[in-house]
């Protein structure tokens, strides 16, 4: 089903209340963007954060060696502006944004973890200038080994605007997932499916059991309540999975 057509089936289980079209498409942007030309491993996540029109009209700039790239803000791990205020230079930039625990994620995705100094590269703690380029090195890294994020929701289930019960949530989940991500999962054909995230598993593991078998892992969300020990095994994991 048209993406379109999917997102009008959502806004009705939310009661109109969906974020707007244009920035689901937006977000749809940006994961092409980055997506593989052969998809090996599937990051398999939740949904992106609400991203509203006053959202969209922050402008990103051109930045070097992303010729095409989108050129507005979304809240969205893909979009290098959210985060990182110094990109857009914007008054009406939002003053929490940005997914620091989701980075961590794509970084170990690509780098043996032994500590969490580890993941310096691309945290506060490093020069604007020398994080974003850590963090646009890092993206392509990812694109080249054929690693590709993809949210389960095509709509964000998460965020400043949203208002939804954890049934509607759940509901909207099954209905992008079955109408829409569920082909775009299977059609890229990977050879392993990270799902990140109990939450979505139960949603689509019987979808993925069966043509994934024994590519099919499940990791906690990146901010669970886990021991520093078990966030660090996740991530080794991360790491052998998308380094085999």
């Amino acid at each position: 089903m048209p993406l379109e057509e999917v997102y009008y089936e959502i806004n009705q289980i939310l009661g109109n209340n969906a974020e707007p079209l244009e920035s689901v498409l937006l977000v749809e942007e940006y994961r092409r963007y980055w997506k593989p030309k052969t998809v090996r491993v599937v990051l398999l996540a939740e949904s992106h954060v609400f991203t509203s029109d006053e959202d969209r009209r922050i402008v990103i700039p051109p930045i070097d060696d992303l010729p095409g790239y989108p050129k507005q803000y979304a809240r969205f791990v893909y979009c290098l502006g959210n985060g990182e205020r110094d990109l857009t230079n914007d008054p009406h930039h939002p003053l929490r944004d940005g997914t620091p625990q989701f980075w961590k994620v794509l970084y170990a995705c690509n780098n043996r973890i032994g500590n969490l100094e580890d993941f310096r590269p691309v945290q506060r703690g490093t020069s604007f200038p020398q994080r974003l380029q850590n963090k646009i090195h890092l993206l392509k890294s990812l694109r080249s080994k054929g690693i590709w994020l993809v949210d389960a929701s095509i709509v964000a289930v998460y965020g400043k605007g949203v208002n939804v019960s954890r049934r509607s949530r759940t509901e909207v989940l099954r209905e992008s997932w079955r109408s829409y991500t569920r082909q775009v999962v299977t059609s890229a054909n990977p050879e392993h499916v990270i799902c990140v995230g109990k939450g979505v598993a139960g949603i689509v593991e019987k979808d993925l059991r069966a043509p994934f078998p024994n590519r099919f892992t499940v990791i906690p969300q990146p901010n669970a309540r886990l021991s520093s020990k078990e966030h660090m095994a996740n991530f080794r994991r991360d790491y052998e999975i998308c380094n085999l």
